[in-house]
């Protein structure tokens, strides 16, 4: 494997117009590079969330070039949707629907996203679901510690689509046997640690190492997922399948309509509570701190799904028959 990096422009603060800056420098750094090799390929995959290179490839197909499959991560205009400009998403969206429509392959990471591809009249028989996979054998369930207090964790992307006030807010309606830890960075990590400066049951850290991410996962008694209301349909974040792995409920707060939610009912291993709603957040928190056999419960079941549904190698095996068809 050859890995060629580019620069990209990133604000912290996004405007539509970032947004379009971030997409184009990304593309034009990298287009040199990506011409050359598409010369050599037999299959392009292009990763979206970078719409840009999605249509500089469904560009490429139409001009005869290779084999293209488009692996569908976010709904990068849903997402950007919450910062306004209709009209330039409007049209946006129809050069997206061209893209897609050329692939040969779509691969989504939930199925949630056919009925947006489907929206966009890409045919469904072209579409391909394989979840963002998770290594069972190294992230295990272990052994609780007998401590009082319970431990919530977040570990992932600290951003604004995520609304961490939501979580601060719910943290001031609990009582001391309850400890928020929330683990990771981003672009919202400056007003994260600023939000729970002054809340002595929430401590904010960095990413912890790779090899430290099992021990992390173990160290909770519940995980925690959120994301703003506005934004749920945009993604699906790729730590539930690792959560499940690893033997510990999950808290969900976010809309009950969203691909993440629909997975997470399906594993009968969270409990869900709507977007931006901290009391509700609160009161299922307090919930499963007093309920041992309820963690437990809920613990078995998402074990259970996530070897069934994230399995790394059947996954592998999925995607494996997309990009080569």
């Amino acid at each position: 494997m050859t890995l060629h990096r580019s620069w990209l422009r990133v604000r912290p603060h996004e405007s539509v117009g970032d947004k379009a800056l971030y997409e184009a420098s990304f593309a034009a750094v990298a287009l040199p590079a990506a011409l050359r090799a598409a010369r050599r390929a037999d299959v392009v995959v292009c990763v979206v969330p970078s719409l840009a290179a999605a249509v500089c490839a469904a560009t490429m197909r139409r001009l005869g070039g290779p084999r293209l499959v488009i692996w569908l991560q976010d709904l990068v205009l849903v997402a950007a949707a919450a910062l306004g400009a209709a009209e330039t998403l409007r049209r946006l969206r129809a050069v997206e629907a061209a893209a897609f429509r050329t692939a040969d392959r779509v691969v989504t990471c939930s199925p949630g996203f056919r009925g947006y591809l489907r929206a966009l009249g890409v045919d469904p028989r072209r579409v391909t679901t394989v979840y963002n996979w998770v290594d069972g054998g190294w992230i295990v369930p272990r052994r609780r510690s007998s401590r009082r207090r319970s431990r919530f964790l977040y570990a992932g992307n600290l951003g604004y689509t995520q609304g961490f006030e939501t979580l601060v807010d719910a943290a001031r309606e609990l009582d001391g046997e309850v400890e928020i830890a929330i683990v990771g960075d981003g672009n919202a990590a400056e007003q994260v640690r600023a939000l729970a400066a002054d809340e002595p049951n929430i401590r904010v850290r960095p990413p912890v190492p790779k090899a430290d991410y099992p021990a992390l996962l173990a160290s909770a008694d519940c995980h925690l997922v959120l994301q703003r209301r506005i934004a749920s349909d945009a993604n699906f974040p790729s730590k539930i399948a690792s959560y499940l792995a690893s033997g510990r409920p999950i808290i969900a707060s976010m809309s009950h309509e969203s691909p993440a939610a629909e997975t997470l009912r399906a594993s009968g291993a969270a409990l869900l509570v709507p977007a931006e709603e901290p009391v509700q957040l609160a009161e299922a928190m307090e919930r499963v701190h007093r309920d041992r056999d309820l963690r437990a419960e809920l613990g078995r079941r998402g074990r259970e799904f996530a070897l069934e549904t994230f399995e790394r190698e059947q996954a592998l095996l999925r995607l494996e028959e997309a990009i080569v068809g």
